[in-house]
């Protein structure tokens, strides 16, 4: 997930279980796309750095059996346990899971075919430290594949200023903490600054008409409340009533919710 637990603006381990499985299932088709596109195949040995309660972890332990491997780090406890429950409930024995940072795995350096990180980048205070060791784990001919959003990106058809005071807020949240809520506009030139000579990149905005994936902005607002009434940026009346509000809103199928656009990037490591 993060470098310093203390940053993050969201629930984790237990709390954040329903929305994570609801992230993975907004984003989770990109992702999968994505990393087939990048070249996952069955025996490789993977790594996936701030894996959060292991959804797309699992997904990849699955891909690449019955001889590849994967292991999943995140910085928080509550998020790992929670992997590896899912993983020991499901299953899968080439799963594992450790508790780190993003910027000190503690996985040996050059030994993966892949290395990749989703929603990770914009919860640090120096996204490019994290990045530069996720590139020390990746062996000669392995590949880097990394997606991060930009949280300024999500809008409504039709308009609707409550949404967009949602993702105001959020984004607010992330910059009091330090945090990079729009690293994705930043991706493909720091894999050109790591020396990735001709990176590959595509952009993607998951659009949501009807479900419970349309109650992730109010989650999401509602897990960072804390922090925001915390830091003054907003009152806890407010929060109650956009609350409210966006939840409503989910319910109508004439407003298509389009969620943050995400920028992928994946390259070979030349030897």
């Amino acid at each position: 997930m993060i470098g310093d637990s203390s940053k993050y603006v969201l629930a984790t381990g237990a709390e954040a279980v329903r929305r994570l499985k609801v992230v993975n299932d907004v984003h989770g088709n990109d992702s999968r796309a994505l990393l087939q596109k990048a070249g996952l195949r069955p025996g490789m040995k993977v790594a996936d750095i701030g894996c959060g309660t292991g959804n797309l972890t699992l997904w990849m332990a699955e891909w690449i059996s019955p001889m590849g491997s994967v292991n999943g780090v995140d910085i928080s406890e509550g998020q790992i346990q929670q992997a590896s429950e899912n993983a020991i409930g499901l299953g899968f024995r080439n799963a594992s899971f450790s508790v780190a940072t993003a910027y000190d795995t503690g996985l040996l350096k050059g030994s993966y075919d892949l290395v990749y990180s989703r929603f990770l980048l914009m919860h640090l205070d120096n996204p490019f430290r994290a990045l530069r060791e996720m590139s020390a784990l990746v062996k000669p001919g392995g590949v880097l594949v990394c997606e991060d959003g930009d949280f300024e990106s999500p809008f409504s058809i039709p308009g609707n200023r409550d949404y967009e005071r949602c993702f105001e807020l959020y984004c607010l949240a992330g910059k009091s903490e330090n945090a990079h809520f729009q690293v994705g506009l930043e991706l493909y030139r720091m894999f050109l600054d790591l020396g990735y000579a001709k990176p590959n990149v595509a952009l993607v905005q998951p659009v949501i008409s009807e479900g419970e994936a349309k109650r992730l902005p109010e989650w999401t607002l509602e897990e960072c409340s804390p922090l925001l009434i915390k830091r003054g940026i907003a009152e806890k009346e407010e929060i109650d009533d956009l609350l409210s509000r966006l939840s409503k809103l989910a319910q109508d199928r004439t407003v298509l919710f389009a969620m943050a656009r995400m920028t992928q990037v994946w390259a070979e490591k030349q030897a």
